[in-house]
């Protein structure tokens, strides 16, 4: 815990609520006929990269890029990339609902990763 002042009043703060922010560079996916998952791409044929963070009541665990998750607006995207972020900066992004435990084929992640590049 940490005691402030300010002023003629003291306030403790406390390092409790804090949690592992993570930041995830993703690719919102679809199925296609056979339901199999592919990057989602708008009409002239390009995907786009979005950023979301693990939240305070994210669902589920990360385990490697590949997987799918979910997002507050029951979005499915792919996860590309992660990276930590810092606790004070998680405001900038927006947070994810969940983490699924499906993985897309290895060519999705790569034609993903092309995209990041």
């Amino acid at each position: 815990m940490v005691r402030l002042t300010y002023g003629w009043r003291k306030r403790i703060v406390s390092k409790k609520g804090k949690y592992e922010v993570q930041r995830f560079t993703c690719i919102p996916v679809e199925t296609n006929d056979n339901g199999q998952y592919q990057l989602k791409v708008d009409q002239q044929g390009n995907a786009k990269i979005h950023i979301w963070r693990t939240g305070k009541h994210t669902k589920g665990k990360y385990q490697r890029p590949g997987q799918l998750m979910l997002t507050e607006n029951n979005l499915m995207a792919v996860i590309i990339a992660a990276e930590p972020m810092a606790f004070k900066d998680r405001h900038s992004e927006t947070p994810l609902q969940r983490f699924l435990t499906t993985f897309v084929d290895d060519a999705v992640l790569q034609q993903g990763l092309k995209l990041l590049k």
